[in-house]
């Protein structure tokens, strides 16, 4: 329990609060860095999960420990803001912990480590100004490393090239305007045939339209064809009210089929004057309307999904109507062309050269269902990295080299502090020093040894050295080892800010879901909703 410290032996046990933090610190610790190690996630139904993503391992975790969940929300909140540095700020918030209890033992009370932790990070922040570097422009070399930097220890060197720089492609196609961006993995390709594509690529697989049941080729093209949008249900209008029609005769049978067969010619005609090649209805098609329509080279998706609609009708400049009655050429928009095209065993619709929003598709492929996801959030973290670097505007070594920097900076500043707020400080430096330190022991070389060697290039002036893929000092300048400076910073003010709630925490008080609060109402405690079976307990 943190409270005012005493001479008893107690206060030397470890608080239950800080080993639940430091168990989920030490669970993704192995994962952090270029020679990281993956894990597998079990589920309760046997789904089988391999990744080495911090932010999705502890999101897949069945985290039971109340102060669990508040570092599973940093890392969460580190997640959305930057995506990337989940890893960082959850084994800095180990490592704070660590040198926290270390100080109670020595009797600093957990007001003076919360007050020297917030001096400590204040200095800090102010200190990594000077490690950061400014990017130039979009067209910037140091981004293409930033975004390799984000995917390297993925794949092999071949691929983490190539996936860098895929990404970073497509983000220069589109202005890095990431909304105008759209990402689609498939399995049951290499992941070599992953490429960029200059438009909008439609799945099929959500639709009950079928372009092999419509006699279509594997892959088709139409160029330049005219696009059509319809808001609403194509086919013969269903009443509103519950009515019946009864039929005296099979004359009266045959006038009633030959009404609907009449109005589904009018669809059919109406749609062919519009001179539309490429039919997009954003609910269903008549079965024998679209058969006609296809019969007349009228190429008919039905049942598009909503936000792919918007964006098609902005990309094509079409004019979605709300019935085929008020189509009109003037409705129709145009790409450059339209591509049928079946990727592993999904049916694609690929609008390629869209005139009035540029727009890019990242296609990504993967062996099994599970490596094209994974692909795909590589590549979704990759984006995002790039993205904010460049909206930040400036980037730091790589390799543990900043947080070695600053904690050799705190270390001189502690020598100033005349006051017991100096061990806080030392013990801040040397939780900084963790991460150095894991990166090294990752790269199964003797971290002591690395950090000091990395310490010793400091000293002489090279600030730019950190830990190297092979897990021994390099200039990470030299090596392309770079990321942005924002997800530093954002790790680093998470992790403080989710120690200093948990330093205030002296017990963890449970009360049961029948028990009553002061006011009379029911206090209904939070409960596990079954995730993971891979648990940090109390």
């Amino acid at each position: 329990m943190l409270g005012e410290t005493t001479d008893d032996d107690s206060n030397n046990e470890p608080n239950p609060t800080q080993t639940a933090a430091g168990e989920l610190a030490d669970a993704i610790r192995t994962t952090l860095g270029p020679n990281g190690l993956d894990k597998m996630v079990v589920g309760e139904n046997g789904t089988v999960i391999v990744t080495n993503d911090g932010s999705k391992i502890i999101e897949w975790m069945d985290i039971t420990h109340p102060v669990g969940r508040l570092v599973e929300q940093a890392a969460a909140a580190q997640d959305n803001t930057v995506g990337d540095g989940t890893t960082t700020a959850v084994v800095l918030v180990g490592a704070l912990l660590e040198e926290a209890a270390t100080l109670r033992s020595a009797g600093l009370h957990p007001t003076t480590i919360i007050d020297g932790y917030g001096r400590a990070v204040e200095a800090a922040l102010d200190q990594l100004a000077q490690y950061e570097r400014g990017l130039h422009s979009r067209q910037d070399d140091r981004l293409t490393q930033i975004a390799k930097t984000a995917v390297t220890g993925r794949w092999d060197d071949a691929s983490t090239d190539r996936f860098a720089e895929l990404t970073l492609s497509a983000l220069q196609a589109i202005g890095f305007d990431t909304s105008r961006l759209t990402l689609k993995s498939y399995p049951g390709g290499e992941l070599r045939e992953s490429v960029c594509l200059d438009g909008v690529l439609v799945d099929l697989e959500t639709s009950s339209t079928s372009l092999n049941a419509l006699s279509h080729p594997r892959t088709r093209t139409h160029d330049e064809p005219a696009i059509a949008m319809v808001d609403a249900e194509i086919g013969i209008e269903e009443p509103n009210n519950v009515e019946s029609v009864e039929l005296q005769d099979a004359t009266q049978r045959n006038a009633f089929q030959a009404h609907e067969q009449d109005r589904r010619t009018e669809l059919v005609e109406q749609v062919v004057q519009s001179g539309a090649t490429v039919l997009l209805c954003q609910k269903s098609i008549d079965e024998a309307v679209r058969t006609a329509l296809a019969q007349r080279g009228v190429l008919p998706v039905e049942r598009t999904r909503r936000d792919e609609f918007d964006v098609i009708a902005r990309a094509t400049g079409s004019t979605p109507v709300m019935s085929v009655d008020d189509l009109t050429a003037d409705d129709t928009g145009t790409v450059g062309s339209v591509t049928q095209r079946t990727v592993g065993t999904a049916q694609t619709l690929v609008l390629q050269g869209c005139p009035e929003e540029h727009r890019a598709t990242l296609l990504l492929r993967g062996g099994t269902p599970h490596v094209a996801e994974e692909v795909r959030r590589i590549v979704a973290d990759c984006i995002d990295v790039t993205r904010v670097a460049l909206d930040d505007g400036v980037f730091v070594p790589g390799g543990g080299a900043v947080p070695t920097a600053l904690a050799m900076d705190l270390a001189a500043l502690s020598r100033e502090i005349p006051d017991r707020t100096q061990l806080v400080f030392d013990g801040f430096g040397t939780a900084l020093e963790a991460l150095p330190r894991t990166l090294a022991a990752n790269a199964g070389t003797d971290p002591l040894t690395t950090l000091t060697g990395i310490k010793q290039r400091h000293d002489a002036g090279a600030e730019t050295v950190g830990v190297g893929p092979d897990g021994h000092p390099r200039d990470m300048i030299d090596a392309g080892i770079l990321e942005p400076a924002a997800v530093f910073r954002s790790a680093l003010q998470r992790a403080v800010a989710v120690v200093t709630q948990i330093l205030r925490v002296d017990d963890v008080v449970r009360t049961s879901t029948n028990e009553r609060t002061a006011d009379g109402e029911h206090d209904h405690a939070h409960a596990a909703t079954g995730g993971y079976p891979w648990a940090v307990g109390h």
